[in-house]
């Protein structure tokens, strides 16, 4: 596990429990309510984890763009204006 995906479990842990599960977040719950984002559950940790989840999507968060996929698409913009 990488530490820039240890954080985002810990701050989703935090985050829920402000939420209103100041006793923590349950093991599981209903999959429909996991699926959308409406509860937090320990499974869906474990399933962050088993499928290398490094961006953490899985917990609700986005994936980072990369600089260099930010550079390539600002010199395509430029070509595409130049034409």
């Amino acid at each position: 596990m990488k530490a820039g995906q240890l954080g985002k479990i810990r701050e989703y842990v935090r985050k829920w429990e402000k939420r209103g599960y100041p006793n923590g977040i349950p093991d599981e719950a209903p999959p429909e309510l996991e699926a959308i984002g409406k509860v937090p559950s320990y499974r869906l940790i474990c399933l962050t984890i088993l499928k290398n989840d490094v961006a953490c999507e899985t917990l609700g968060y986005a994936r980072e763009k990369c600089e260099a996929y930010m550079e390539l698409k600002r010199i395509e913009i430029m070509k595409r204006r130049k034409a």
